[in-house]
């Protein structure tokens, strides 16, 4: 994934709960904070080969970035500082940072968490991004934990093929059946689902954040009539999804309860070929009435979820 997000939030939303509800957890409620570990692990293990003690740090926009809270919550956390691109220069084919305006010292792993994620911009030109990694990458000096290529799972055209995946790679049949998608670079899917675009959810491949997402039984002929323009201009550009009804939740909302949808997202942390599941996971909700986009960018917030041994 690209920048996944929401460790922190979990925790801060966990620390206001129990700072508030009357109830005393059950015994065997998993405590989020037991995700830190094993995201300290994971950076620590994909260290360059020789690297015993690696130097850390956490790569960020700033406060540009919509994800900055958990930016410094996780540094401090982890115990790594916050580096931004001027921080950052490379010397012998090493990546090295400066911090509080001292001496610079050689970096081992980056964890990247800025929106920049590619080696060229639109005008082809190379980006920061690929200016201060790419080399030491090369050289083999500097591994990086969210690296360029990750963003191929936010492409949301993977949506489509999810199940396929698992017959292909596991010989099996999923479980949990993903939501019908479809793939409208597909000519003979295009025309066949063009036709009811009205009926669909229309997402943009390269969108994130929520940002694009057209729920088209919900808004207006005049917005679903540009959807069907840009789609007819760009279906290699967009998916299409059928309506899934999220649940809903009860929520405070100017001091009453209301049902507000609700998505759930887990956290699985890879380190060499082994992946855990992080003792960690966020519900995220709606804010707006009707709303079924639950991205924070998009007035979303974060609900305490309780996970049981």
């Amino acid at each position: 994934m690209r920048t996944p997000s929401g460790i922190a939030y979990a925790i801060a939303v966990r620390d206001a709960v129990d700072a508030a509800a009357p109830v005393d957890p059950p015994p065997n409620r998993l405590d989020p904070r037991d995700a830190l570990p094993l995201l300290a692990d994971a950076l620590r293990a994909s260290a360059p080969e020789g690297v015993e003690r690696p130097s850390v740090a956490l790569l960020s926009d700033g406060p540009s970035n919509s994800a900055w809270y958990e930016h410094r919550a996780l540094a401090a956390a982890l115990d790594i500082p916050i580096v931004r691109e001027d921080d950052l220069a490379v010397h012998d084919g090493r990546l090295h940072m400066r911090r509080d305006g001292a001496r610079t010292q050689p970096v081992d792993v980056i964890y990247r968490r800025t929106d920049e994620d590619r080696l060229r911009g639109a005008d082809g030109e190379p980006t920061w991004l690929a200016g201060k990694l790419l080399e030491p990458l090369r050289a083999g000096t500097l591994a990086v934990v969210n690296p360029f290529g990750a963003a191929v799972a936010d492409d949301k055209l993977v949506h489509a093929y999810v199940d396929d995946m698992i017959r292909f790679y596991c010989g099996e049949e999923p479980l949990l059946k993903s939501v019908p998608s479809y793939d409208l670079g597909n000519p003979a899917i295009f025309d066949d689902v063009f036709e009811r675009l009205d009926e669909l959810v229309v997402k943009p491949r390269s969108g994130h954040g929520g940002e694009g997402v057209v729920v088209c039984p919900r808004v207006s002929p005049q917005a679903r009539d540009a959807v069907r323009r840009a789609v007819a201009a760009d279906p290699d550009g967009y998916i299409a999804q059928e309506p899934v009804d999220l649940s809903t939740e009860p929520t405070v909302c100017d001091g009453r309860l209301e049902p507000r949808h609700v998505d759930l997202r887990p956290f699985a942390i890879a380190v060499g070929d082994a992946v855990v599941t992080a003792p960690v996971a966020l519900t995220r909700v709606a804010l707006e009435r009707g709303a079924l986009i639950v991205n924070s960018s998009r007035n979303g917030g974060g609900k305490d979820t309780w996970l049981l041994s």
